[in-house]
């Protein structure tokens, strides 16, 4: 009697079940990075609500899509921590200082942010297809780098119809505020980009630089293919250039370093000093070209971080927000504030004239955070993305499949910008937070998926191997 093998193996039913439907996620990253286009519509203000919820409703979508499908997914200690915190979060409608339906708005607005950590694994397993994902991301952020560039030339053309309305109606000097002169006299509005948000183009351009580093050092792509991803990395760098956000740079700066440390740590040291080289050089190329649109304009906003210093120049502009939420905000709601107090929840559910609960202000993520759970937000919200960025770092380092060691850098790289920039705004209460926890979720989908493709296929070899060849 002889054995043979004639129906699928293990190996290939995994890859089969792992595939998500075809199209799917990448409508969900281009809805991620593209739904501002839909602002170019003239007459489009009006509907600039429903536009502006399409990420998170698209992240509650995927999260109902994906609900059952819960073969082969484990919980992590990355989801139980952000369960928890959003547990908090529901806990405190009870605060006596809630604003019931902002706070009812906040856990909703809450939970779509962080409901790609629940079904990205389960839709993201294996490495391969997490690096087709990621470059997607990469070609729209160039794409949006480049229209930013292009504002500056061909403003009448490129130029949104209307800018936004709510904001211009919370500030009357909005457009103002977010215009420079530039090197010939004239006004630049700093670019939006795909946005109707002046420096809308920012995260697009710290992205595009970033991910177009990374990108070039595949070597197995052809050389034309690398120079065109270097290319857009400067062309990404410009545009951050002339949207004068400098906590965006400064991240980009530092993630660079990061890919540096990580190509290092792994023994290719040549490699590392190579990245570091072609950074520079970009870095240094870029800020020229912007000069010559921007001139002092831009030259007083990114020269003075190395006149001032970067702990200085952090401490004048941001520091002054952390100070006060250690020394004064933390001895004042060391269990939060309640919820739906700050933010667009409140502005668009709040009530501003409520005598015990008046609305509260915020410019970083920490003290949101300490508004809306206190000190165990902070453990919880903080404590995940810690355990995402140190799992990131370790497949960066240590992981053994080629693709997979692909993406963890690019997903260390971005979801490092992206916790970062937490100390310069609530980066965590817009779709960056939707990004941070789609990227670090589908890393760990995609490791776990290839060790279990890797446990089938060890598995396979030993059954072929004991498996009797004939008998009698």
């Amino acid at each position: 009697m002889a054995y043979s093998i004639t129906t699928p193996t293990r190996v290939d039913r995994i890859w089969k079940e792992i595939v998500p439907p075809r199209g799917l996620l990448e409508c969900f990253i281009i809805i991620q990075f593209l739904w501002g286009v839909l602002l170019f519509i003239p007459g489009a203000q009006s509907f600039r609500p429903y536009i502006r919820a399409l990420p998170y409703v698209s992240s509650l979508a995927l999260f109902a899509f994906y609900y059952g499908a819960r073969k082969h997914f484990r919980p992590t200690g990355l989801t139980k921590l952000v369960g928890l915190a959003l547990l908090l979060l529901v806990l405190n409608l009870a605060h006596p200082q809630t604003q019931f339906l902002a706070g009812l708005a906040q856990c909703v607005f809450q939970f779509s942010i962080a409901a790609p950590v629940f079904w990205a694994g389960k839709a993201i397993r294996n490495p391969r297809f997490l690096n087709r994902i990621l470059w997607l991301i990469f070609v729209l952020c160039a794409a949006n780098s480049l229209v930013g560039l292009l504002q500056i030339y061909f403003p009448q053309y490129l130029m949104p119809p209307e800018f936004s309305a709510l904001a211009q109606s919370m500030d009357k000097n909005f457009m103002e505020s977010l215009s420079y002169q530039g090197s010939r006299g004239q006004t630049i509005i700093r670019p939006p980009g795909l946005s109707d948000m002046p420096g809308g183009a920012a995260v697009a351009g710290m992205m595009a630089g970033v991910m177009g580093i990374v990108f070039s050092m595949r070597r197995e792509w052809q050389r034309w293919t690398r120079l065109l991803c270097l290319a857009a990395s400067g062309i990404g760098m410009v545009t951050l250039y002339l949207t004068q956000v400098r906590s965006f740079f400064i991240m980009m700066v530092a993630a660079i370093a990061a890919l540096c440390v990580v190509v290092v740590k792994r023994g290719k040291r040549w490699e590392g000093a190579w990245i570091a080289l072609a950074s520079a050089s970009l870095i240094v190329i870029s800020f020229t070209w912007a000069l010559t649109i921007g001139g002092e304009s831009i030259s007083d906003r990114f020269i003075g971080i190395a006149e001032t210093g970067l702990v200085n120049s952090i401490q004048a502009n941001r520091g002054i927000f952390i100070e006060d939420t250690f020394n004064n905000l933390l001895f004042e709601y060391p269990l939060g504030a309640g919820l739906g107090r700050w933010g667009m929840m409140n502005v668009y559910f709040g009530d501003p004239n409520a005598p015990d609960y008046k609305p509260l202000w915020v410019e970083i993520q920490l003290t949101g955070w300490l508004l809306d759970g206190g000190i165990l937000m902070w453990l919880f919200y903080g404590g995940a993305i810690v355990a995402a960025l140190l799992y990131c770092y370790r497949q960066a380092v240590a992981a053994a499949d080629r693709e997979m060691t692909y993406a963890a850098r690019m997903t260390l790289c971005l979801s490092l910008i992206i916790a970062g920039t937490s100390f310069a705004g609530p980066c965590f209460n817009t779709q960056l937070g939707i990004q941070f926890w789609f990227l670090t979720a589908a890393l760990n989908g995609a490791g776990a998926g290839l060790s279990r493709a890797s446990r089938a296929r060890l598995s396979r070899q030993r059954e072929g191997m004991l498996a009797p060849a004939s008998s009698v």
